[in-house]
Formats: structure tokens, C-alpha cells, sequence
């Protein structure tokens, strides 16, 4: 890119986040709706750090999603996914108090780390989320379920976890587990 294109580099980020994301910050709000997005911060797919308001949309490789958690259709019905439609699922001996999948368990089942308040897409109740101590942070739960993420799956839709162990299950829009 040549030295001039990179003199309109912060017009074009501040056209692409709002021009509220790079004025003062003294009066910034963060809503719950719908618009409400979390940074990918280490490109894993996973959703951590403080939610900003703003439309989904992709910066420089990066996408920020319009809702942290969603609903999203599989050959399961609908089910609980994340903000790019990663299926999550709930560990059966969990606590609504704890998460219960530690060391070698969440190397296999990463934990939902989540920092500030969900975003939720239509079709969910934002009032069933609430964190719990997890493995590496506060961990995202609904419905009283700690979520995670199965390594297992190599795609949004995938739910190769359904199941597993007789422990690992997919959630519907309601917070419970889909019968494996």
C-alpha cells in the first residue's frame, strides 16, 4: 500500500466501527441488543474481551459479530452457537455455580470466555446469561449451563460433540439439552 493510502487508514476504521468508536470515550454507553459485538482477540474463533457497539462487519481479517450468541439452524433443530455460528454445548456435571471441565478436559472443550455483558441474537432471552468461574476467566453460562466449545468441530454447524461421553450436549433456544 502506498504512504498515501495509509494516511486515510484511520478515516477508513473510523468509517468502519462509527465515528463514536474514535471520538471521546467520556461518554460512551454499551448496550445489551442486538448490535453489541466482542473482538476475536487471538483469531481462535472464540469471543474474548470487552463488547463494543457496532454493525457485524470485517476489519483487516478481523470479524466482529453482530451477536456473541445466537441461535442457529443444524441437523439437531436449533441450536446455541456462538457470534460465527460455532455450535456450544454444556458439560451434564456442571454446576449453574461452576464449571466443572479443567486441565486436559478444556484443552478438548475450551470454555466460553466472556468479559461484559452478551450480546444475544433474536430468539434469546438475554435475562439466562450469567458468568461462573471457569478455566482461564469468567466463563459464559445459560440457562444455568457453563457453554464450551468442542475442538472436535472443524466448522460453524458442526455438533460432533452431541453426546459424547453421555455428558456433552447441544443447547436449544430454551437452555437445555437436546437429547443425544
Amino acid at each position: 500500500m502506498s504512504t498515501l493510502h495509509w494516511k486515510f487508514a484511520p478515516i477508513a476504521i473510523c468509517l468502519a466501527f462509527g465515528f463514536a468508536a474514535c471520538g471521546d470515550n467520556s461518554s460512551s454507553s454499551y448496550g445489551n441488543d442486538a448490535t453489541t459485538a466482542s473482538y476475536d482477540d487471538d483469531d481462535s474463533g472464540y469471543h474474548y474481551g470487552t463488547p463494543t457497539t457496532v454493525a457485524d462487519t470485517v476489519t483487516d481479517g478481523i470479524t466482529i459479530a453482530a451477536s456473541d450468541v445466537m441461535l442457529s439452524d443444524s441437523g439437531l433443530g436449533t441450536i446455541l452457537t456462538d457470534g460465527d455460528g460455532n455450535t456450544l454445548y454444556m458439560y451434564a456435571p456442571d454446576s449453574p455455580d461452576a464449571a466443572t471441565c479443567t486441565g486436559g478436559c478444556a484443552s478438548t472443550w475450551p470454555p466460553y470466555l466472556f468479559d461484559g455483558v452478551p450480546s444475544v441474537g433474536e430468539g434469546l432471552s438475554g435475562d439466562l446469561f450469567t458468568t461462573v468461574p471457569g478455566e482461564g476467566g469468567s466463563q459464559l453460562a445459560y440457562n444455568g449451563h457453563p457453554l464450551y466449545h468442542f475442538t472436535g468441530d472443524s466448522a460453524p454447524g458442526d455438533t460432533n460433540g452431541q453426546g459424547s461421553g453421555g455428558v456433552w450436549f447441544v443447547l436449544d433456544a430454551d437452555g437445555n439439552q437436546i437429547p443425544a
